[in-house]
C-alpha cells in the first residue's frame, strides 16, 4: 500500500473516530440525567397534577407521606413554579446528583413554603421559611442552606419536615 493510500486510510479514520466522539458528546451533554433516588426510598410514576414525574413516601412521624421528586436540572428548576397546588402530595423531595449549596428561590411561587436541607444520608441540617414572589427571580430573595446538601424538601408552612429521612415501614 502506497504512502498516500496508507494516509487516506487514516485521515478517514481519524474523521469517523471525531465524528463518533462528537455525537457521544452531544448525547451526553444533552441528556437531562436524573440523579438516583436515596436512602433505599422505593420510586413510583407519580399521579395528576405531576403527572410524567416520579414520587416516593416518607415516614414523618407515625404517617407516611408522599412527595413528588424533582431529580432532574429541569425538575429542580422547574418546582413547584405554576403549581396551583400539590393534590395528593405532601411535598417536593428535590434530590441532587452530588452534594450542593445551590440556592433556592421563590420566583413565580405564589404560596409560602418551608425548605429543608438534608445530607446524603438524610439527616436535617437546616431549614427556612420562603415567601411567595410572583415576579422574576432577578427580584426575589435566595435561600440557602448553612452547608452543602444533597436532598431538599420543600412542604407548605405547618407540614412536619422529619429530623431524618426515611421511607416508610
Amino acid at each position: 500500500m502506497s504512502t498516500r493510500a496508507r494516509l487516506a486510510v487514516a485521515c478517514a479514520i481519524a474523521v469517523l473516530s471525531a465524528a463518533g466522539i462528537a455525537i457521544l458528546a452531544v448525547h451526553w451533554l444533552s441528556r437531562d440525567s436524573r440523579a438516583s433516588t436515596p436512602l433505599g426510598l422505593h420510586e413510583s410514576p407519580a399521579a395528576a397534577p405531576f403527572a410524567g414525574s416520579r414520587e416516593v413516601s416518607l415516614s414523618v412521624g407515625t404517617h407516611c407521606v408522599r412527595v413528588v421528586v424533582a431529580d432532574t436540572e429541569a425538575a429542580r428548576e422547574r418546582g413547584l413554579r405554576g403549581a396551583v397546588g400539590l393534590g395528593p402530595y405532601g411535598g417536593m423531595l428535590f434530590v441532587q446528583p452530588g452534594d450542593t449549596d445551590t440556592a433556592f428561590t421563590m420566583a413565580g411561587v405564589t404560596t409560602p413554603l418551608v425548605v429543608t436541607w438534608y445530607t446524603a444520608g438524610g439527616s436535617r441540617i437546616g431549614a427556612a421559611r420562603m415567601a411567595p414572589c410572583p415576579r422574576d427571580a432577578e427580584h426575589c430573595p435566595v435561600y440557602r442552606s448553612r452547608g452543602r446538601y444533597r436532598l431538599a424538601l420543600e412542604t407548605p408552612p405547618g407540614a412536619a419536615a422529619p429530623a431524618h429521612l426515611l421511607p416508610c415501614s
